[in-house]
């Protein structure tokens, strides 16, 4: 089996290279279908002279070695050693099975196995279908909570006897879940019950996108919002020089006048499919491109995981847009307005950083850090919210970028 492959550990820090491979072997095969073990390691110790001339040190690394692995109830096998005399000292390590593996590793990293297996265990014996495809819906889900893997096994029953094609995802008639537990933002969910159900598709009759902007120059403030489903583009007598993204939609009914400036609000992640409803932004920032990218559009979100994989996305859409407030050294200036607490108060949690080709040094920076995965650690916060920031310090940014703002109430009060 794979998992029997020798690994090679020092002696005078075994235990501690044991346990820190393991717990990296169960976090990487913990939606396997069916885990390989057992896990052996070889020990490593200094040649003959080193062993003779420090022999006490080797002693205690020896029997340290042995009292931790038989409390753990690791095999081992020995080997002579000539130490001044003949000695027995541990020659592999053996972690049997699954169950030494977690008394090995503990803590966090055994929960999160345990929580990998059962909720395999639980699809299989609910839904009736075979590991590797529990193991692959599982592993998927990963993020999901409990409730949701117990409305999952319930969805999966419903659309395995039921058909729903033509429905929108919110007139399926599921007792007991939110209206929108199936909307586009959880394709991971739909997949898994095709998946599970064994279909291509539940055929769902979407909703369009749709995508919300508001005129910024003065001389069209007074006109109402647009609410576009279909490709948009400004008309001929219409000069658009600015175009401002905004994640959030405080941000976005507060943007002060831009002299042939348009606001478009994002509405979070969203923003990666209605972008295309906008098909002429990569175009047209193509013609004031400076920098590394062009001032003419320019996205803001908050200074999290999130808010910089969206930018990414839509950077990856094809347009060059320059992030406001969204780098190392703006989380360094705006930090103190941070938070660690989702809306409904539950915690931010880290995450492993995804590959984000688009974004420079400074967001890349960011980006690690706020997934808690910088060089310095987690930081004190995970997120600064967009609304947070002065609306003034975005004016002054912006106008470094060559933009028009103009009659700027938080100017005018100073």
């Amino acid at each position: 089996m794979a998992g029997s492959r020798a690994r090679g550990v020092d002696a005078a820090k075994a235990p501690e290279a044991i346990r820190d491979i393991v717990a990296t072997y169960l976090a990487r095969h913990r939606y396997d279908a069916t885990p390989a073990w057992p896990l052996t390691f070889t020990v490593r110790w200094p040649d003959q002279r080193t062993l003779t001339s420090q022999a006490p040190d080797w002693h205690k690394a020896n029997n340290t070695l042995r009292d931790w692995a038989q409390h753990q109830g690791c095999l081992t096998t020995l080997k002579r050693r000539l130490m001044v005399t003949p000695v027995a000292l541990i020659d592999t390590v053996t972690v049997a099975d699954e169950a030494t593996a977690l008394r090995v590793v503990g803590g966090q990293g055994a929960r999160q196995y345990r929580k990998a297996r059962t909720r395999i265990d639980l699809l299989t014996r609910e839904l009736g279908v075979s590991r590797e495809t529990s193991s692959a819906v599982a592993k998927t889900l990963d993020r999901e909570s409990d409730t949701d893997i117990a409305l999952l096994i319930r969805a999966a029953r419903f659309f395995a006897t039921h058909d729903a094609a033509g429905m929108t995802p919110r007139q399926v008639p599921l007792a007991g879940f939110s209206a929108k537990w199936l909307d586009q933002t959880h394709i991971k969910r739909r997949d898994a019950i095709c998946t599970l159900c064994g279909k291509d598709s539940l055929d769902f009759s979407e909703r369009p996108t749709e995508l919300r902007m508001r005129w910024l120059d003065p001389a069209y403030t007074d006109e109402p919002e647009m609410v576009i489903t279909k490709a948009w583009q400004p008309a001929r007598e219409r000069k658009v020089r600015f175009v401002i993204i905004v994640e959030n939609k405080d941000t976005y009914q507060g943007m002060p006048p831009v002299r042939d400036g348009l606001c478009v609000w994002g509405c979070g992640r969203a923003i990666e499919a209605s972008i295309s409803l906008l098909p002429w932004l990569g175009a047209a920032c193509e013609d004031n491109c400076g920098d590394d990218y062009g001032a003419r559009v320019v996205y803001w979100g908050d200074m999290d995981a999130d808010g910089l994989e969206i930018l990414d996305a839509v950077r990856q859409a094809g347009v060059r847009c320059r992030s406001l407030f969204m780098d190392i050294e703006a989380y360094g200036r705006y930090s103190w307005f941070g938070t660690n607490l989702k809306p409904e108060g539950t915690p931010i949690a880290t995450r492993d950083p995804k590959a984000t080709p688009t974004l420079n040094p400074g967001e890349r920076e960011l980006y690690r850090m706020v997934c808690g995965a910088g060089s310095s650690g987690r930081p004190e916060y995970l997120r600064v919210e967009q609304e947070r920031i002065p609306l003034v310090d975005a004016v002054d940014v912006l106008r470094s970028f060559g933009w028009q703002v103009i009659n700027h109430q938080y100017e005018e009060d100073q």
